[in-house]
């Protein structure tokens, strides 16, 4: 099984949720078929045959590729930078 990269799995993951807001707020025959196809295309993205199980397996595919970005460094203090005021 091919494994889905993660910008496909966050875009899945928030059309999912997307729909399922949509559909709980104001329920139309509409807004049900975009659950189904969100459901849909999450589980096949990631080979489950139920949402929980795709979400899990999501987050976990998600985690692995998570990257933490360094911060700015702190300017090193330079001579004459400790100016006080009054």
């Amino acid at each position: 099984m091919l494994t889905p990269g993660p910008q496909d799995l966050r875009v899945a993951l928030a059309r999912y949720a997307d729909a399922r807001i949509e559909d709980d707020r104001w329920p139309t025959a509409a807004t049900a078929r975009a659950v189904e196809d969100a459901t849909r295309t999450l589980c096949v993205l990631t080979g489950t045959l139920d949402v929980p199980q795709a979400i899990a397996i999501a987050d976990s595919v998600l985690a692995r590729h998570s990257t933490v970005l360094p911060g700015p460094r702190p300017a090193k203090p330079r001579r004459g930078d400790n100016l006080q005021t009054a």
